[in-house]
């Protein structure tokens, strides 16, 4: 018979208040320093100093017994009466650490958006998981958009437009998309003319298509991606043209007001490690960027503030609670850990 939370003192956990979520941080913390050992250890040295022998043996002795499909339930917090009380316990207090990670529709959220699939000649070059993503993101920022009175999108982490250009013209949303390549910029205008080319077809009554303005940058801190947004947006006001800048590290005049840059949404499809924390930065301190919609990836790419090797704030940890709390993940632990949560976990943690 399977064990319940109440029965070894392990009950449900809240983030309603901000004290409950510093005590849920700080759990986490804690449970993580325990067992720093196996944490860090690498595939290999798992097998290579057997580090299974640091396992208790009581715990080793019946799991040993337990048939397959008993052990694949472990992750789901399934636990046996007759386990020991310290497994049951440890199997219980894992499960209640674990932050939501439920799907949710757009249309719980955003009741009046629906989600349409975009043409072949803008899903172009997208396979069908890419497709579902700009089809999915694309109707979420134009909602977003829309609901709080903002003019222009600036797509972070742009790669090859397919979000860009799905907002631009589906959407007939003034676009500025940024990438670190050059080869993406000039990918995404290329493109952007030949879908262009496409619109002015198959339109009845002429139409004036616009497409994104790129912008090829390296944003190594919330400052250059708020200095760029802000020279990008300034006077364009939506009459968005082709053209390709490149910039340098500069400080933007984030506390005085500039009414030239029209009312902003950050957007970002996996925008890489450092990017998507650089972007909630922007958001906070940047009073033209309205709303901000992120799919942050390659969370193992997240610099550390114990292992910084530049001036630049790091990207982890960037709360006060999550600083308080002591956590350090490490270069070992990241890819092992931070590179399977959800976005919405990570930042929860953050």
């Amino acid at each position: 018979m399977a064990a319940s939370p109440a029965s070894v003192g392990v009950g449900p956990r809240s983030c309603e208040t901000a004290e409950q979520t510093r005590e849920w941080m700080e759990a986490i913390a804690a449970f993580l320093g325990r067992h720093r050992p196996l944490l860090e250890a690498h595939v290999v040295n798992f097998f290579k100093d057997r580090l299974w022998e640091t396992v208790d043996a009581e715990w080793m002795e019946c799991l040993r017994g337990e048939p397959v499909e008993r052990l694949l339930m472990l992750p789901s917090g399934s636990v046996q009466d007759h386990w020991p009380s310290s497994l049951q316990e440890f199997i219980l207090t894992v499960r209640s650490l674990v932050l939501p990670r439920e799907q949710k529709s757009p249309q719980s959220f955003l009741p009046d958006s629906r989600v349409a699939s975009i043409g072949t000649v803008l899903a172009q070059g997208m396979n069908t998981k890419k497709k579902h993503e700009i089809e999915t993101l694309s109707v979420m920022v134009d909602a977003v958009a829309r609901s709080c009175g903002a003019k222009t999108v600036v797509d972070v982490g742009s790669g090859q437009g397919y979000l860009a250009q799905a907002l631009s013209f589906e959407y007939q949303l003034p676009v500025v998309a940024i990438d670190a390549s050059s080869h993406h910029a000039s990918v995404t205008n290329t493109r952007a003319e030949r879908i262009k080319k496409h619109y002015a077809a198959k339109c009845v009554e002429k139409q004036q298509f616009t497409v994104p303005r790129t912008v090829t940058c390296h944003v190594l801190s919330s400052d250059t991606l708020a200095a760029v947004t802000l020279d990008a947006c300034q006077d364009d006001h939506g009459q968005h043209v082709t053209k390709t800048n490149n910039c340098t590290e500069t400080s933007p005049q984030n506390g005085k007001p500039n009414h030239s840059v029209p009312q902003l949404v950050l957007a970002g499809l996996h925008a890489c490690g450092d990017l998507s924390v650089n972007m909630l930065r922007v958001f906070a301190s940047c009073e033209q960027v309205q709303a901000l919609v992120s799919v942050g990836c390659c969370y193992n790419l997240l610099s550390e503030d114990c292992y910084a090797d530049t001036d630049t704030c790091p990207g982890f940890p960037i709360s006060k609670a999550a600083k308080s709390s002591k956590l350090v993940l490490g270069k070992s632990i990241r890819p092992g850990i931070i590179a399977t949560l959800p976005c919405s976990v990570l930042y929860d943690m953050l």
